[in-house]
């Protein structure tokens, strides 16, 4: 009887050592599935393409758009965006020495210079004067962001094309080159295009 009554009360001390094991078990498990779901749409880089220099001296002394040619494997396929990376600066011309009128890729408020939007080359909005723009073929222009900050674009179809495009005034591109100072190689325009996919895991 002492040892029925002694493997008894054994099942008894290993039963309440186990509840506490299994209701962690069960948060874990509540966790883990919790994050799990937060989890499940992953960015995948698709591609990185570098604007090359030659192309944007033309870009900027260009009135109009250009195609900026993007491959990512596979294509680029509806939901997929551009990330938009720029910095440095456009030398626009039209001063007494080189560098004197240079601006960063997001341009300037041309509302408060009082540019005459309808002498902008590409965009009527003066918030874009200046300004290095991309669209899509929506046709919808945006301008670069802050250095240090994307510009996110997204694409609404497969096969979506983008273009890149500087607004200046009309007839008043050929003075313009990348980079400031008498040396326009100093901090010349640079832009990085990332195409992210994302991903279901």
């Amino acid at each position: 009887m002492q040892r029925l009554g002694a493997v008894g009360f054994f099942k008894e001390r290993v039963l309440q050592k186990k509840e506490p094991m299994i209701r962690k078990l069960a948060w874990l498990g509540v966790f883990l599935v919790t994050i799990g779901g937060y989890a499940a749409d992953l960015e995948s880089r698709a591609l990185t393409h570098y604007v090359p220099q030659n192309d944007l001296e033309a870009i900027v002394r260009k009135d109009g758009w250009t195609e900026i040619v993007l491959k990512p494997f596979g294509g680029v396929r509806k939901g997929d965006f551009a990330r938009i990376w720029s910095g440095g600066v456009i030398d626009r011309g039209g001063g007494d020495y080189p560098g004197q009128v240079a601006d960063a890729p997001t341009g300037v408020n041309g509302s408060k210079l009082g540019v005459n939007p309808a002498k902008l080359a590409i965009s009527p909005d003066p918030r874009h004067a200046f300004a290095l723009l991309f669209k899509t073929e929506e046709g919808v222009a945006h301008p670069c962001a802050a250095q240090g900050k994307p510009l996110e674009v997204k694409f609404t179809k497969d096969g979506a094309r983008l273009w890149i495009g500087f607004n200046d005034e009309k007839g008043r591109f050929i003075d313009n080159h990348l980079g400031k100072g008498r040396r326009h190689e100093l901090d010349p325009l640079w832009v990085r295009i990332e195409v992210i996919r994302i991903v279901v895991d």
